[in-house]
């Protein structure tokens, strides 16, 4: 298989709808702990993601994003920070089918001060897909439409985030290392080459990079945006500046914006490793490719 970078490739327009980071100049717009990032592309609505709760509808309101119109939605994996507004999107949209990833559904846990607490997607909603199933589809591997493909879980080549140790899946008396079989990532086919979107890229940023040279060698990656899981107190200052080596050795013309799970000393680094190519997502940030 290979994505395919044709020269019809059209301009994308991205809208970060929620993220950890407040937006700047506009205090109208709510931020929290999660992620919801909506895609323009020759007229066609995709949505990544739908943030913690309470942030999606608001919003999106208040940025004259027509959720109902949404034509595609994808949830990267099955946390509560990407998947707390499902219900209120079901609620306005009543054509877009959610694609998933295999186990998104299954319970996630985190170890906190050494007891887990859970971080999965919240029961009522895990219930919503039982009741609705025709709004929800399971992606078991590359699914491929003319201006966009969605990545099933990037093979493990190299190492993945160290906090993934601190990470559970299964229910209570079955908890085991969460290995997020389930995270997809968004590819768009754009003028100037792909855009790339992840979630939180806990199968690795690292890993995800070579599975898109692994489906497209020739392809030209224009931009890179998403939560990378560099966290402050789990990767060591080394470790990130590999990583950040790497991905810079990988994609020597790509921009980069990364944010929610990507701390300050990995925005730091990734900074200084991209120069001028890289750059902060916050809510309510559009960015044109």
């Amino acid at each position: 298989m290979s994505i395919i970078n044709s020269p019809g490739g059209s301009a994308v327009t991205l809208t970060i709808l929620s993220e950890d980071s407040p937006n700047p100049k506009n205090p109208e717009l709510k931020s929290g702990h999660g992620l919801a990032i909506h895609v323009s592309v020759k007229g066609i609505s995709l949505l990544y993601d739908f943030g913690p709760g309470g942030t999606l509808i608001h919003n999106s309101e208040k940025m004259g994003i027509r959720l109902e119109d949404v034509d595609v939605a994808i949830l990267s994996h099955g946390h509560y920070d990407h998947s707390g507004d499902i219900k209120t999107f079901l609620e306005v949209n009543s054509k877009a089918v959610i694609y998933h990833g295999r186990d998104a559904f299954t319970p996630r846990w985190s170890i906190s001060n050494g007891s887990p607490r859970e971080v999965g997607i919240p029961a009522e909603i895990r219930e919503l897909r039982d009741e609705k199933p025709e709004r929800f589809a399971l992606i078991n591997d590359l699914y491929d439409r003319e201006d966009f493909v969605i990545l099933p879980a990037a093979p493990g080549l190299h190492s993945k985030p160290s906090g993934n140790s601190l990470l559970l899946a299964g229910n209570e008396g079955e908890r085991l290392q969460d290995d997020f079989v389930d995270e997809l990532t968004l590819v768009i086919r754009g003028e100037k080459g792909l855009v790339v979107i992840t979630g939180c890229s806990h199968r690795g940023i690292l890993n995800i990079s070579e599975q898109i040279k692994a489906y497209c060698s020739k392809c030209s990656v224009n931009a890179l945006i998403g939560g990378f899981h560099l966290r402050n107190k789990e990767e060591s200052e080394e470790n990130i500046r590999f990583i950040a080596g790497q991905l810079a050795e990988s994609l020597p013309d790509s921009r980069i914006y990364s944010g929610h799970c990507t701390e300050s000393n990995a925005g730091s680094i990734l900074g200084k490793t991209f120069g001028k190519r890289y750059g902060k997502m916050y809510t309510g940030r559009i960015l044109e490719f």
